[in-house]
């Protein structure tokens, strides 16, 4: 493995959303159970385009729901939000900084321009391809593209549905603004997702590109040998008290 290969090696994970709400309509079942099996999860918000305190503050307490470790605001004004070098910048310094194992964004059909941007400035950023890239799915609400979503990996957040739903409704001037639909839109596509691997809840994600290890859930199976070694302990325990 070479140097810089080994800097992005690790369990930290950055997951981009060009406004407050995108990535826990995108992928905040991901993100929980990404940070239960103790990955890093860092959010980093493009821009907030109104209302500036409390939708950070919203965004904080879904990111408290979620377990993600902290939340980072590009120092972009919506204005110069773009395609363009100073946002390629700012999000260059973030990646540089942190080092992630595993960057995930929006989708680069999306319908929104902002979201588009953000992603095809992530591209740029991630040009050294020391990590991988995800992208999760069209933003609800979202209008229509010629495009189609490649479900090319698609994850099991049933556990954490719940987790996913409290997160989107800590965004309640976006819950007032969107009306009940927007959540259960939410909750139904993830129900489709999950119906399509045979379970109840997942997401999907189109891959961008892979250098590395694509396991995200390696602590998962630490946690469970973790867990049966205590149980066994235990076991024991009582056994000779018999």
């Amino acid at each position: 493995m070479s140097n810089a290969s080994a800097q992005h090696s690790g369990n930290t994970i950055l997951v981009f959303g060009a406004h407050p709400d995108d990535i826990e309509i995108g992928m905040a079942g991901t993100i929980c159970r990404l940070a239960a099996c103790g990955n890093q999860v860092y959010s980093c918000i493009a821009s907030i385009p109104d209302d500036k305190e409390r939708r950070l503050k919203e965004t904080r307490e879904a990111a408290r729901i979620l377990g993600i470790k902290d939340v980072i605001v590009l120092p972009v004004k919506p204005s110069q939000l773009g395609y363009n070098r100073t946002t390629i910048g700012a999000i260059d310094k973030v990646i540089n900084e942190l080092k992630p194992h595993s960057v995930f964004t929006h989708w680069v059909e999306d319908s929104h321009q902002d979201h588009v941007n953000v992603t095809k400035c992530i591209i740029s950023a991630t040009r050294k391809n020391h990590f991988n890239v995800y992208m999760y799915e069209q933003t609800i609400p979202g209008g229509i593209t010629p495009a189609a979503f490649r479900a090319q990996h698609l994850i099991d957040v049933t556990k954490y549905i719940d987790r996913k739903m409290q997160s989107i409704q800590a965004h309640e001037s976006q819950m007032k603004r969107n009306g009940p639909w927007w959540s259960e839109g939410v909750l139904g596509r993830a129900m489709y997702r999950g119906y399509q691997i045979h379970t109840h809840y997942a997401e999907a994600f189109e891959i961008i590109k892979i250098n590395g290890d694509t396991d995200l859930f390696t602590g998962e199976r630490e946690i469970a040998k973790q867990q049966a070694s205590e149980a066994l302990k235990r076991m024991r325990g009582e056994l000779a008290k018999v």
